[in-house]
């Protein structure tokens, strides 16, 4: 498949998270048009207020897209539609499902409801932890520096902490 590579940050800290994932990582390997490459571990992630539910499972997925951006980022959010997550997203809200387009290759975009890189990536631990673990020296488009630079940088202080290897998604073949 041609195209671009994109990576997608994932959460969830409602109800079964890490099964919650696995589940929209399983409906983005069906979206036309998008290949799944490789999927991070999953990290947990103390809730930001004004959540009041679990600590958050996060990770990124890497996927091979021939979806123009505006297109994957509607069929992401018909995934979190589907998983039950309400239209209306107060940021730090608890969710069952969570789907950011974070990078699609080297492509800077600003719209009214599409922002490339996505506009606090270079802000979140709970990103580039695992961001970094699919594709630390991938250059930040606007910043000139690598996601492992941008890591190393970071002054947020919020606690990611690695789930244990079985946490990880099972793809088609694999066991988990």
């Amino acid at each position: 498949m041609t195209g671009e590579r994109a990576y997608i940050g994932i959460g969830s800290n409602l109800g079964d998270r890490i099964l919650c994932c696995q589940e929209a990582i399983r409906a983005m390997s069906k979206i036309a048009g998008v290949t799944v490459i490789r999927v991070s571990s999953f990290y947990e992630t103390a809730p930001i207020p004004p959540a009041s539910g679990d600590w958050f499972v996060n990770g990124v997925i890497s996927v091979q897209t021939q979806l123009k951006p505006g297109a994957l980022l509607l069929e992401l959010r018909q995934i979190e539609r589907s998983m039950g997550r309400a239209t209306e997203r107060a940021r730090g809200s608890d969710r069952s499902i969570d789907l950011d387009l974070l990078l699609v290759g080297s492509r800077v975009v600003e719209q009214p409801d599409l922002t490339l890189p996505h506009p606090r990536l270079h802000q979140r631990r709970f990103v580039l932890a695992p961001l970094c673990e699919l594709d630390p020296d991938f250059r930040h488009p606007v910043f000139g520096v690598t996601m492992r630079q941008l890591l190393e940088r970071l002054s947020d202080p919020s606690l990611v902490r690695l789930l244990a290897p079985a946490a990880r998604y099972a793809g088609p073949g694999e066991n988990s």
